[in-house]
């Protein structure tokens, strides 16, 4: 079963994945999709294109974000 999040409240969320020299960036994530037990993930950034990613602690993949909401700096 495939889970939506709104995440409109994060300014980007950064990926850390083996083999990549720099991050790979997502400016102005809207939503984020998740399936129970599944290796991947994806999210729609602000222009509506849709990423899909390794799940974090899958293939070595670390996730940081930052909050356009310092008080609140998770959502759900």
């Amino acid at each position: 079963m495939l889970r939506e999040f709104n995440i409109s409240s994060e300014l980007w969320r950064e990926y850390d994945l083996p083999g990549r020299e720099k991050p790979y960036r997502i400016d102005n994530p809207s939503k984020l999709f998740l399936r129970t037990g599944g290796t991947t993930h994806r999210v729609v950034d602000g222009d509506n294109i849709v990423h899909c990613i390794p799940a974090p602690g899958v293939m070595g993949c670390v996730l940081r974000w930052m909050s356009r909401y310092p008080e609140k700096p998770v959502d759900f």
